[in-house]
């Protein structure tokens, strides 16, 4: 129905409630510590930009193809942006994977839609971010799939929002993630959500790029393992005004 269709897909909302399948949630963008954070990829296909954004990395002037779903060693990739000729030859391209974040309690988030319908709208709604499970889902995927784009020369793109990936450099091993690269096979195009007048738009504000080493070390769990003799020391002595004194029994 026309009330449910999404302005980037140009159909329905694919987005369905768990609890009804027949009623979509029509929610993409959520409020999230002062400022917007995108839950559905795609909101991230607004005005064709993450396609557009990725012309520069391809062989110039010449016709430009979107062409969703591609199945690759690996998995299938959302998207891949082809550079033809006039006669539909496939001269160059890359794959395009996009990346949102995954919500939890969503029931809050349905509660503030159907609140804003009836003009309700309140300061506030409790739900979570899936932070942790939305990034290792996304670098396993990456690990994966990459493997394929190295091996062929070519380039794999992940999209994220910019509060993404300033947790998974938090987070997990980003050392060899550095400023973009042409020769790295993955790369990573950070978009901020502005508002622009009266309208969010996603512009592209750092481009990241890796090697397949990069991207394992990034799926290895948590902050780096290394650490210095002085940090343990002094963590341990930290601790020894609870310690208990071990007995050495005569001989």
């Amino acid at each position: 129905m026309e009330s449910e269709r999404c302005p980037f897909l140009d159909k329905r909302c694919v987005k369905q409630r768990k609890s009804d399948p027949t009623q979509t949630i029509g929610s993409c963008t959520v409020g999230y510590q002062g400022g917007p954070l995108i839950i559905c990829p795609h909101r991230f296909l607004e005005r064709h930009q993450i396609f557009l954004d990725c012309v520069p990395l391809l062989a110039p002037n010449l016709r430009y193809l979107i062409v969703p779903e591609v199945a690759m060693p690996g998995g299938s990739v959302d998207y891949f942006v082809v550079a033809v000729d006039d006669s539909n030859e496939v001269l160059d391209y890359v794959g395009l994977e996009i990346q949102s974040l995954d919500t939890t309690g969503s029931g809050g988030i349905w509660k503030a839609r159907q609140d804003l319908l009836r003009g309700e709208l309140k300061p506030s709604y409790p739900y979570g971010i899936n932070w942790r499970m939305s990034a290792k889902t996304i670098l396993v995927q990456m690990h994966h799939k990459a493997a394929a784009f190295e091996a062929l020369g070519k380039r794999l793109i992940l999209v994220v929002q910019d509060k993404f990936l300033a947790y998974i450099a938090r987070e997990f091993q980003t050392d060899r993630l550095q400023v973009a690269r042409d020769e790295d096979p993955v790369r990573f195009h950070v978009y901020d959500a502005v508002l622009l007048g009266s309208q969010l738009r996603v512009v592209l504000s750092d481009q990241k790029s890796t090697d397949m080493l990069g991207v394992e070390r990034m799926l290895s769990s948590g902050q780096d393992p290394e650490v210095l003799e002085e940090e343990v020391v002094a963590r341990v002595k930290a601790k020894m005004p609870r310690a208990i004194e071990l007995q050495i029994p005569p001989n």
